[in-house]
């Protein structure tokens, strides 16, 4: 089971994180709380 953000569900890890989240979006754990993306994060 690969780790996902709490609030989006966006991939943390794995294939779909590295060729997809990672390269087209931008989205990467968050510096603060490591169990969301760094877009929800920015949405608190």
């Amino acid at each position: 089971m690969t780790r996902r953000c709490k609030k989006c569900r966006v991939p943390l890890e794995g294939i779909l994180y590295r060729l997809i989240a990672t390269r087209l979006f931008g989205v990467r754990p968050s510096a603060k709380d490591p169990e969301l993306c760094n877009k929800c994060e920015d949405k608190k």
